[in-house]
């Protein structure tokens, strides 16, 4: 059994509408359809900061090196540059930059990360294959 981690790449066949945040994300993205993404995903959700002038909490979703989604209900453009820190278990806080790419009105934005270094890359692939397993 994976216990209460599950990987969510794509929209699940037989799913006619989408039940939670997690299923809406999983069943639609930006491209039409098409389904563009690289990583692992874990849903979560994870504590988590946007620093800026002040550290406003938020909850991250559908984690993976190459992104997230940041549940808000605060609009947010798309091409924002955000600075994000983030409670992965096993690993403590990390922080990472991103830039806004889309909003779901009234749930969030998505986010990818820009200018990750590798090591802090490698690190949260590892966490989220280890969260998958349990």
């Amino acid at each position: 059994s994976r216990g209460r981690w599950t990987v969510v790449n794509q929209h699940q066949p037989g799913l006619e509408e989408p039940d939670t945040i997690l299923e809406a994300m999983a069943a639609s993205d930006e491209s039409g359809g098409v389904n563009r993404r690289q990583h692992l995903r874990v849903p979560g959700p994870f504590d988590g900061w946007r620093i800026s002038v002040l550290q406003t909490p938020v909850q991250i979703y559908d984690l993976s090196p190459g992104g997230c989604f940041v549940n808000s209900l605060n609009e947010q453009r798309p091409g924002i540059r955000v600075v994000l820190e983030i409670e992965l278990p096993g690993e403590g806080r990390i922080k990472v930059t991103g830039e806004t790419l889309y909003a779901k009105p009234d749930f969030g934005y998505a986010v990818r990360f820009v200018d990750m270094p590798s090591d802090l890359a490698a690190r949260i692939d590892a966490a989220l294959r280890r969260l998958n397993e349990e």
